[in-house]
């Protein structure tokens, strides 16, 4: 049975650990898909790179190459309708996607947030801007989330979390490290669900299906 095809979306200039973190369970055999497509707004994002080191197509596609949102995510759209993608993931990427994107990929688009949400999500709040909120806020739990993307920002329906304790001598920096190895176990897992098609939304609930 062929492998299920990922496309992977990306924007800003971070070091594409998620991205990176997709590409090992690939290879530990624990995700049973194949990254078809790398779509970035830059070449200075780290997940470029590194997908060039594995080979795998990149599309580099400006944030202004379109007059509006819609139309770049048409042009993203048909980029991975041409590689044959059926799940989109979202790893490190800080655009509002339109519903353009939203309806050619409908629950099919997975995004990861830094942070238990509810909490701290919302237009603005990603990388370590996320995880200094967390601690002036003198929070002691904090985690990751993935959730399905809809129109607004870290609103989509959640898949699940996991849970990080919040130390007195934090800084964001080391906060974000200690979070983003949860990230990369549990985005791989996620992503996992959805190609294996175990994801079901009841309002807003997902629930995941045993394994047949």
């Amino acid at each position: 049975m062929p492998k299920a095809k990922i496309g992977v979306m990306v924007s800003g200039q971070s070091s594409g650990t998620n991205f990176q973190a997709i590409l090992d369970a690939i290879s530990r055999g624990e995700l049973g898909a194949k990254v078809a497509l790398l779509i970035a707004t830059n070449e200075y994002h780290g997940a470029v790179a590194r997908a060039r080191d594995a080979n795998i197509r990149t599309l580099i596609l400006p944030a202004d190459a379109c007059p509006t949102p819609e139309e770049w995510d048409h042009r993203a759209a048909d980029a991975l309708y041409e590689e044959g993608v059926s799940v989109v993931c979202l790893a490190g990427y800080l655009r509002r996607v339109t519903g353009v994107l939203l309806e050619a990929f409908p629950h099919r688009i997975l995004n990861i947030h830094p942070a238990l949400l509810p909490s701290f999500g919302g237009k603005g709040m990603y990388g370590l801007k996320v995880h200094r909120a967390v601690i002036e806020h003198g929070c002691k739990i904090t985690g990751c989330t993935v959730h399905f993307l809809d129109e607004h920002y870290d609103t989509g329906p959640i898949i699940a979390q996991a849970g990080v304790p919040v130390e007195d001598a934090d800084t964001p920096e080391v906060l974000a490290a200690r979070v983003q190895m949860q990230e990369h176990r549990l985005y791989p897992q996620c992503i996992e669900w959805l190609v294996q098609d175990r994801l079901r939304i009841e309002a807003r609930r997902v629930k995941v299906l045993k394994n047949k």
